[in-house]
């Protein structure tokens, strides 16, 4: 529990620092033909923030089930798994361990790659936004794994260690077992590459079609750590692919909606004896 709790002070930090940027200066200057993101830092901060606190509460209720009775665990194992998936019950168990650790190294390392957007000097100069944008980006990517719809709480899939026979049973019967479905890892790995890619997209439209070589490489984590999550027995391959789209999709979506929030949200104000009111209009 001690580690998620130095995640909430070091986000805490992040945070009232790039709030203190974001306080000096928070106009772009429009010097590549890109406005910059609107970034409100209560808003994306206190997203952020939230969602810190939220994750240490969810993360831990997940990995915290009840162990599996070996009834179940005998009767997983002997379920039929779809072809598409199959490939997962065919690894070396002895290597699993290896695979867990790269694993959790690429994932630790991939969190720390937007700080290479700071390396650019246009994007460094915006360094307040772009640091509260990518804490509010991944804590949506967190939290939508620890309490989503479609994520571990309410679908319950168990890992393909379980069913491994040749494994002892203290490597198939705790309850983090249940949470195959989907790969956090990926996910959060995705978001963090795809985030990057975006960014520098966004802030280099004179690149133009080689733009889309940042999305491919911006893939290549992910999947890297998927193989290897697999290779774990921590999932299956449909796990590792919904989890890379998930991630994909809010590192590109959230800078997106910031990016078009002043171009698309107008606020409009009418007063009168007759009539008195607001407006909020959204342009798509």
């Amino acid at each position: 529990m001690q580690k998620y709790w130095i995640k909430v002070a070091l986000a805490g930090w992040l945070w009232a620092v790039a709030l203190g940027g974001t306080a000096q200066e928070t106009n772009v200057v429009d010097t590549i033909g890109f406005k910059g993101y609107y970034v409100n830092p209560w808003v994306s901060g206190g997203i952020g923030l939230a969602g810190v606190f939220a994750n240490a509460i969810g993360q831990p209720r997940l990995n915290d089930r009840p162990p599996l009775e070996e009834a179940t665990i005998q009767r997983v194992s002997e379920t039929p798994v779809n072809a598409f998936d199959r490939w997962a019950l065919r690894q070396d168990p002895r290597k699993k361990d290896r695979a867990h650790e790269i694993s959790d190294h690429m994932l630790y390392s991939s969190l720390f790659l937007p700080a290479v957007l700071f390396l650019d000097r246009d994007i460094r100069h915006d360094w307040a936004p772009v640091l509260l944008l990518y804490l509010e980006t991944q804590s949506i990517n967190t939290n939508l794994y620890a309490w989503g719809p479609f994520g571990p709480t309410l679908v319950t899939r168990y890992r393909p260690a379980v069913y491994y026979q040749e494994l002892p049973l203290e490597d198939r019967n705790f309850g983090g077992m249940r949470n195959s479905f989907y790969s956090g890892h990926v996910g959060s790995t995705a978001t963090s590459t795809f985030f990057t890619a975006r960014v520098l997209a966004d802030y280099h439209p004179e690149w133009g079609n080689k733009r889309l070589l940042l999305y491919g490489l911006a893939a290549v984590p992910p999947a890297v750590v998927g193989y290897l999550r697999i290779r774990a027995l921590r999932h299956f391959p449909s796990d590792v692919l919904v989890g890379g789209l998930v991630g994909a999709g809010i590192g590109l979506l959230v800078p997106e909606i910031h990016a078009r929030w002043q171009e698309r949200i107008a606020f409009s104000a009418t007063y009168s004896e007759d009539f008195k009111g607001i407006g909020l209009a959204y342009h798509f």
